[in-house]
C-alpha cells in the first residue's frame, strides 16, 4: 500500500507573500506621499493664492517651487503606484498558480483513501 505524503510546497507558495506585501507597501507609500506632501502643497498653492498672484510669481519664488513640486511628483508617483498594483496582482497570480498542484495531491490522497472508506462503511453496515 502506498503511503500518504504531504506535498512539497511549491516555489509560488514561498514567494507570493513577498510580492503581495511589496505591492501593499508601494501603494501605501504612494498614498502617504500624496496625502502628506501633495495635498498640503496643493492647498497652499491653489487655496491661498489668487490666479493673478500665481501668474505674477517671479523666478525663484515659493509659488513656482510649489508648482514645480506639484507637477513633477506625480510623474514618478503614478508609476510607483502602478508598480505596487502590478506586484500585488503578481502575488495573487502566483498564489492561484499553486492551486492545481494542491488539488492534484488531494486527488491522489482521496484515491488512496477511498477504498478504505468504502471498506469501513461496509464493515459498519454489516455490524
Amino acid at each position: 500500500m502506498e503511503s500518504i505524503q504531504s506535498p512539497k510546497p511549491s516555489w509560488q507558495l514561498k514567494v507570493y507573500p513577498l510580492f503581495s506585501l511589496l505591492g501593499w507597501i508601494l501603494i501605501a507609500v504612494s498614498f502617504i506621499i500624496g496625502l502628506f506632501v501633495l495635498a498640503p502643497l496643493a492647498t497652499n498653492y491653489w487655496g491661498g493664492n489668487t490666479k493673478a498672484v500665481r501668474d505674477a510669481a517671479e523666478v525663484g519664488s515659493t509659488l513656482l517651487s510649489q508648482l514645480q513640486t506639484l507637477t513633477s511628483t506625480p510623474r514618478w508617483l503614478e508609476p510607483l503606484t502602478f508598480l505596487g498594483v502590478a506586484s500585488f496582482m503578481l502575488g495573487i497570480a502566483l498564489e492561484f498558480s499553486s492551486i492545481p498542484n494542491l488539488l492534484n495531491n488531494r486527488g491522489k490522497v482521496m484515491g488512496m483513501c477511498f477504498p478504505l472508506i468504502v471498506k469501513h462503511g461496509d464493515d459498519q453496515a454489516k455490524a
